[in-house]
């Protein structure tokens, strides 16, 4: 069996052949990969030699992001059936904190959790996975051929939901009572400003257009760039950051509404994240996602960012993976976005490749690449 990882000690991705893995648990569920989709995670991985096996092993299967068709189930598998369309999730469980055992992994109190090709557990990169049931996500008819997107939209739909459940401590944010954080119409009346306009900040923009945010993305490419060109067909506004301060986004932001309600982060551009923290407007939030590499020293007053955000009732907040709900809630609004930004996410997958096509699937000399996906089987 084919598969893409990485060996201990060895940079680069590499050919792995590997066992068909094989049902040893009733409640597990052998999964048929049909594709896997390729992010920013994994280009680090490559680019910065991170390899992550479990003890013991010298190799990890690299991918976390996938969907396929479930081939057999264990005596004990309830909800899942074979031939069924599924995602799974990524990260499993310490089984010793509180929010593990309750299935919110993503909020783990010990750090001792794995990840599905990322961390200490194989991922996705491999034409045939084994799982337990409780991981695997049945995909509706009308997804599937978008399910790719699924774990990367989750990661935006926690951030969405972290901003809506942090700011619903405020009982309006204008004049409408129907459009505070925890109403239906809760985007309207407020401004966004994503940073980064890769597959995570598109897909930010993509949650926060369909509630009708007011959004700006920022990046530091040309206007002709295929991630501006997504952006301004959802309705956002680009603008493009080169030899602008983090002063100057945020008012150019405020123009409209006189304040910038959300900034959402996902680029990792360690510097602008930390001064953009400056010019928050009152009773904001912040939301960063973006994980740098690279050791960043930078200097800020550290008096003035506490009154500030003590004074203004602001709010900075981290947010790292998902959990099975966010998935869920991914699964419901890929069709939203697919219908009212006219397939947009199909648009979105710029290049396609092969699990034989190790070598180019990891090459970012082409600037007009945005999302790529593996074709596992067919």
């Amino acid at each position: 069996m084919l598969a893409i990882g990485m060996y201990k000690g060895k940079p680069g991705a590499h050919k792995l052949d590997l066992p068909k893995p094989e049902i040893t648990k009733p409640d597990d569920v052998l999964i048929k990969v049909k594709q896997a989709g390729v992010d920013g995670t994994d280009f680090n991985m490559i680019k910065h030699n991170l390899q992550d096996p479990a003890e013991g092993q010298d190799k990890i299967v690299m991918g976390h992001e996938m969907v396929g068709v479930v081939e057999a189930v264990g005596n004990d598998v309830k909800t899942i059936a074979v031939g069924d369309t599924v995602v799974l999730t990524v990260r499993r469980g310490c089984g010793i904190c509180q929010p593990c055992l309750h299935n919110q992994s993503d909020m783990c109190m010990t750090g001792l959790y794995t990840e599905r090709g990322i961390h200490k557990k194989d991922g996705f990169f491999t034409e045939y996975i084994v799982d337990q049931e409780q991981y695997a996500i049945k995909v509706p008819n009308d997804v599937a051929d978008m399910a790719v997107f699924t774990e990367p939209l989750s990661i935006a739909e926690k951030g969405v939901e972290q901003i809506r459940l942090i700011q619903s401590r405020m009982p309006w944010a204008c004049e409408h009572p129907n459009h505070s954080f925890d109403s239906q119409d809760w985007g309207k009346c407020k401004t966004a400003l994503v940073v980064g306009a890769g597959p995570l900040g598109i897909l930010a923009t993509a949650l926060l257009r369909l509630a009708d945010v007011f959004t700006y993305v920022v990046d530091i490419v040309q206007e002709d760039s295929p991630k501006v060109h997504l952006v301004k067909h959802m309705g956002a506004n680009y603008i493009d950051g080169r030899g602008k301060s983090a002063k100057e986004l945020v008012d150019f932001c405020c123009t409209p509404t006189d304040n910038l309600d959300i900034v959402f982060e996902a680029s990792g551009a360690a510097v602008t994240a930390v001064e953009l923290i400056n010019y928050m407007s009152r009773s904001s939030i912040y939301v960063m996602t973006g994980i740098p590499r690279q050791e960043i020293r930078t200097e800020l007053d550290a008096a003035q960012l506490v009154r500030q955000i003590v004074r203004n009732n602001q709010v900075v907040v981290g947010s790292v993976n998902s959990n099975r709900s966010h998935f869920e809630m991914a699964l419901k609004h890929i069709p939203q976005i697919e219908k009212r930004f006219s397939g947009m996410l199909k648009e979105m997958i710029t290049h396609r490749f092969g699990l034989a096509d190790h070598d180019r699937i990891f090459d970012l000399s082409d600037t007009s690449r945005l999302k790529t996906v593996i074709d596992i089987t067919g």
